[in-house]
């Protein structure tokens, strides 16, 4: 696990202002927002495909930047074409590979050449378009760039995808959190099992992992106190069902919070943002909508 404290010179003051990186004739952003504080990298892994790891993981990230109004970082780490820039309407100029590939950069400010810009105010690192990388000769990449992004971001979100493999575990191991992203199915429930036993295997401790169940309200399924039965585990987060709010944000590349959309589902997002950030569940949602026009919903 990868922690540290940043310090910056505004004196006890909470300073959201961007200070410079210089670089030969090029400077680079470079964020501070207090005097001191933890940063702190968050992964999010499936248990299969189409689980809706990456639409957690990018609503994740935005409702974190959005609570916080500190720098946030997304990175797609998935091995081949990655979702998160599709997500948010992105088309990146430069990949996760770019990075890796040029890693004679070394100085952190250079990484942000590489990460795309999102108006809710996200710094998107994209996957590649190769189908065989990120590959295991790029874990030290990966480990390199990862930190690079610590030391420039309050919070680093990984879309691990739903394979454990090197890279992955990798970013597992550089976590604060992992979120194991479920739904609640035999297929998936099975699986947990075993990539919870398989997560801790590469060092990752027990305390650090988190069961998100998505889709926990879709007719038929099993409810939360019997998974939790046959599991022998707590579901620390559930989240419900809806397709049509959550393809709606996509094709609009915007997150969920930016949509006029069912309280409750805007809530339960908002909750995870706030565990992982270490704020309370104040029961109220605010979205992010032109604030002459704002909807709070007090649930």
């Amino acid at each position: 696990m990868f922690q540290h404290l940043q310090m910056c010179n505004c004196q006890g003051s909470t300073c959201a202002a961007p200070a410079a990186i210089r670089k030969g004739n090029v400077a680079f952003s470079f964020w501070h927002t207090g005097c001191v504080y933890r940063v702190m990298i968050v992964s999010y892994l499936g248990t299969k495909g189409g689980t809706g790891t990456t639409t957690l993981a990018v609503n994740g990230a935005a409702d974190i930047r959005r609570l916080t109004n500190k720098p946030t970082a997304i990175v797609d780490l998935r091995t081949g074409p990655g979702d998160v820039a599709l997500f948010l309407g992105l088309r990146p100029r430069y990949t996760v590979l770019h990075a890796i590939d040029q890693l004679a950069w070394m100085d952190h400010g250079a990484l942000f050449k590489y990460l795309g810009h999102h108006e809710c105010g996200l710094h998107v690192l994209a996957a590649g378009d190769e189908f065989s990388r990120p590959a295991p000769r790029d874990v030290e990449a990966i480990e390199q760039i990862l930190r690079s992004l610590n030391a420039l971001y309050d919070f680093v979100i990984v879309d691990v995808g739903n394979s454990l493999n090197a890279c992955g575990a990798m970013a597992l191991q550089l976590s604060e959190m992992v979120m194991l992203v479920a739904n609640p199915d035999v297929p998936c429930l099975r699986n947990l099992q075993r990539l919870i036993d398989a997560v801790r295997l590469t060092g990752v401790s027990g305390e650090r992992l988190k069961i998100v169940l998505n889709r926990a309200s879709e007719f038929g399924v099993l409810s939360t106190a019997q998974i939790e039965r046959v599991l022998g585990l707590a579901i620390d987060f559930s989240v419900n069902s809806d397709y049509r709010t959550v393809a709606s944000a996509v094709n609009s590349g915007v997150p969920v919070s930016a949509l006029r959309a069912p309280a409750e589902l805007h809530h339960q997002l908002d909750a995870i943002a706030r565990a992982i950030c270490g704020l309370p569940d104040s029961g109220v949602v605010t979205l992010d909508h032109d604030p002459a026009t704002a909807i709070r919903h007090q649930l």
